[in-house]
């Protein structure tokens, strides 16, 4: 007997309907006339022991414990998944060969191979790689089973991961909440290699806008005139310029009207503005990549999606095998599906998409189209079945249209334009003017909906003009301008910097090293650890905009500088990548995590996270009170010092408040 285990439920039952006729059972489905059986699991079924599991010494959160460092780490079966794991466990005695059809990333390797460990299996396993659930890509994975043994560094990555993961967060997770309830804080202190540093960003970019102070300074435009042909140009402030700040602003408005004056006087004495340099260069821009999910979700949230709600349509489409793998890190696409795209093109014809396949050109092949930047998966991109839009809802429609789009400008030419920069002199003063002129509208046609906050000062049409051409005087005006505070994150520009990390690195040395990994998280996590911050009460959410709550800021100034930057975070994510290609020890990036984890514990002694404001204290030690439970009656509380059972302070509830008289 073959056993297939795939990754879900839904993916289970497609994959049986292109194994031959299903009969549906307990918890799989048999093949009939066949010996294949598809079974499946729903996400890990196995999970990793708590601290109290492996000894119940730990159900004390003492800081005196720690660090814990399993010698053997060990799993237990989730207490909803127990029917399931005995359908597995059952089938897999019967079976001969074992087919691992798990997604196709690092966790979904990870979930159904350590399963197959923690059964013990010894049948032989091969690998299926499921990137969309059409029947042109199912039939192509089928013809193209791997040995599973081959994705054995991949498993290597996740578990790397995880146990990484576990050793960083239930050891400074317990540091931290101890700290935290000296102070009289009552939440879970909850740390993370990927969640903590993302708080950080929230928290340094609030503190950014709130240290920022308003620069006003000033400029000089000039409008000038050849032929009746009209455009403006901008007064290049000198580096020696007196009165400049250390940013090379003028901030006295009375500087550029003196500049002004002299200048007119230059005209009135009849010098002419006079073009000193002519710069042309014509240059192309290829399309856009097509999509990862981060892409999408940065895309989709122009249109007011968060990155969650992305995640769960771009799912849904792949579940209707309307599109490929949504959870992919990768914006590139294999050659062997370039031949699909006349039947994609056709059905986005009939979708209603004529206009734009009519630009496309089906025998065009964009730079997206490269195997060796393929691993496991590849970009989202539509499948080659029909897409009947009035089955879908208005949010499924548009996350399809933005995914039918980029795949459409890979088959559409480079957008091509002119630059020219004009350098204007008059006395000592110099001018600059700029223009950008379309050559070739090209894929940006598909764009042109979108707004684009450089194209009115890109676009300014310029006359043409040679060396030593005069120029006429119509208008100058001082410009008055003022420097902006830093934006704040919404929910999709922080996708993006926890995807572009290498921006927000410490060490300028690891920029260009974390330029190439891919950012902290995982495609398929980001949205997940936003929620979490948010349910943790670390971050709040208005209007889509991101705000660091009181509780993360007192907790950012206890963190030391190696959790509160994605340095380290970024430089694991690395290792990760170099394990799953076989060429980095996971061994040996557990070894350093571990020590890494004692120094941060040493780091955390002595520190202190600061009360917060209208905390109540304890009149002994200075610490916060606590409500507790009584446990002599259900309902009942009193209020107890933190630092029980060093101060053994207590007193009754009275109306929500310790009655301390």
């Amino acid at each position: 007997m073959r056993v297939w285990i795939a990754e879900k439920p839904s993916v289970g039952r497609e994959l049986a309907k292109y194994l031959g006729k299903g009969v549906q059972k307990s918890g799989h489905i048999e093949i009939a006339g066949t010996s294949d059986v598809v079974t499946w699991v729903f996400g890990h079924i196995l999970q990793q022991k708590t601290p109290q599991m492996y000894d119940p010494l730990y159900n004390s959160w003492s800081p005196a414990l720690l660090p814990i460092v399993p010698q053997r780490w060990e799993l237990f079966v989730k207490a909803e998944a127990k029917e399931q794991f005995q359908t597995i466990k059952d089938l897999l005695k019967q079976a001969d060969e074992v087919v691992h059809a798990g997604d196709p990333d690092r966790e979904g390797q990870l979930l159904v191979d350590e399963l197959l460990e923690y059964l013990k299996n010894k049948r032989p396993v091969k690998r299926l790689l499921l990137n969309a659930l059409d029947e042109i890509s199912i039939n192509r994975a089928l013809r193209n089973l791997r040995n599973n043994a081959d994705f054995q560094p991949l498993k290597e990555s996740a578990l790397a991961r995880s146990r990484a993961d576990w050793l960083i967060g239930m050891n400074l997770t317990r540091a931290y909440t101890a700290m935290a309830r000296q102070a009289g804080y009552e939440e879970v202190m909850r740390i993370g290699r990927v969640k903590t540093p993302t708080m950080a960003l929230v928290v340094k970019r609030e503190r950014e806008i709130r240290a920022f102070r308003p620069t006003k300074h000033y400029g000089l435009k000039a409008n000038l005139e050849q032929t009746g042909k009209c455009f403006s140009a901008v007064w290049l402030i000198p580096e020696e310029f007196p009165g400049c700040d250390s940013e090379g602003r003028i901030l006295k408005r009375e500087l550029v009207e003196n500049v002004t004056q002299e200048i007119l006087q230059f005209v009135k004495n009849g010098e002419p503005f006079r073009i000193e340099d002519v710069t042309k260069k014509e240059s192309t821009e290829a399309p856009l990549l097509p999509l990862s999910l981060s892409a999408l979700q940065i895309q989709a949230g122009k249109l007011g999606y968060t990155p969650q709600q992305v995640l769960d349509l771009a799912q849904k489409l792949y579940e209707l095998k309307l599109t490929t793998y949504p959870r992919s890190d990768c914006d590139y696409l294999p050659a062997s599906q370039f031949k699909d795209a006349k039947v994609i093109f056709d059905n986005l014809a009939w979708a209603g998409w004529q206009a734009e396949v009519a630009g496309a050109d089906v025998n065009r092949k964009s730079r997206a189209w490269a195997d060796e930047k393929v691993s496991a998966h590849h970009a989202i991109i539509p499948t080659t079945l029909l897409c009947d839009k009035a089955r879908l809802t208005k949010e499924q429609q548009d996350i399809y249209a933005l995914i039918a789009r980029s795949y459409l400008a890979q088959f559409y030419p480079s957008h091509r334009f002119s630059k020219t920069t004009l350098r204007i002199r008059i006395g000592n003063h110099t001018f600059q003017g700029t223009g950008k002129v379309v050559l070739e509208e090209g894929w940006k046609t598909l764009y042109k909906a979108e707004p684009d906050n450089e194209r009115p000062d890109e676009e300014a049409v310029l006359p043409d003009l040679q060396n030593g051409d005069e120029v006429s005087l119509r208008e100058m005006n001082v410009q008055e301008k003022i420097t902006k505070p830093p934006k704040r994150f919404n929910l999709s520009s922080i996708i993006e910097a926890m995807k572009n990390i290498h921006h927000f690195v410490r060490e300028e040395t690891l920029k260009a090293q974390m330029k190439e990994c891919s950012g902290i998280g995982t495609e398929a996590t980001r949205a997940g650890i936003l929620d979490e911050l948010v349910q943790g009460k670390f971050l709040r959410i208005e209007k889509n905009m991101l705000y660091a709550t009181d509780i993360a800021e007192k907790l950012f100034d206890a963190l030391p500088k190696s959790l509160a930057y994605p340095d380290i975070t970024a430089i694991w994510e690395d290792k990760l990548a170099r394990i799953a290609k076989n060429n980095f020890s996971a061994e040996a990036f557990l070894d350093s995590t571990t020590e890494f984890v004692r120094e941060l514990l040493g780091e955390a002694k002595g520190k202190t996270i600061s009360v917060l404001e209208g905390q109540i204290l304890c009149p002994v030690c200075k610490k916060g009170i606590l409500k507790r439970r009584s446990g002599k009656k259900q309902g009942t509380f009193f209020w107890g010092c933190s630092c029980y059972p060093d101060c053994q302070t207590r007193y009754s509830d009275k109306r929500g408040k310790p009655d301390i008289g």
